[in-house]
């Protein structure tokens, strides 16, 4: 009756959050989940699709996302679809494609990710060159000298 198989294949299934179902913690799916109800927590999934009635309050991760709700909180996708009656408050991250419908309002930065760049490399700060001990004594001598 039930399969123990522990494969990372994608699950064919599909989990819903209902309307006026609220669910508190983290939450991981091999198959897809809709959400009409209220996520407070992570949520990571293959494919995610927020209803209009629905809302997340955390962060988002999937290989498609779909969102026609609320969403406060970070979003990592490949593929990421706003419709016009979604809020996202957050940063969104996409790998492949990003379609935005009109009337969608989004509150954050709107990033590709790629193989070389990740989230966290548009943080970096310039290296400062290091002189030796003899080329800054020379170069003070220079400045000093009238």
């Amino acid at each position: 009756m039930f399969n123990n198989n522990n494969s990372n294949d994608i699950s064919p299934n599909v989990s819903h959050i209902g309307e006026g179902l609220q669910v508190e913690g983290d939450l991981t799916s091999r198959g897809t989940i809709e959400i009409s109800g209220i996520m407070n927590g992570n949520i990571k999934a293959h494919n995610i699709k927020l209803l209009e009635t629905g809302s997340i309050m955390g962060s988002v991760k999937a290989e498609i996302f779909e969102v026609f709700g609320y969403v406060e909180g970070e979003t990592e996708a490949g593929e990421v679809k706003i419709g016009k009656t979604a809020t996202i408050k957050g940063d969104v991250y996409f790998k492949e494609n990003l379609k935005i419908d009109e009337g969608a309002d989004v509150d954050g930065y709107l990033k590709r990710l790629t193989d070389n760049a990740q989230k966290n490399s548009q943080k970096t700060t310039p290296q400062k060159s290091v002189k030796s001990k003899s080329e800054d004594t020379e170069n003070k001598k220079a400045v000093n000298q009238n």
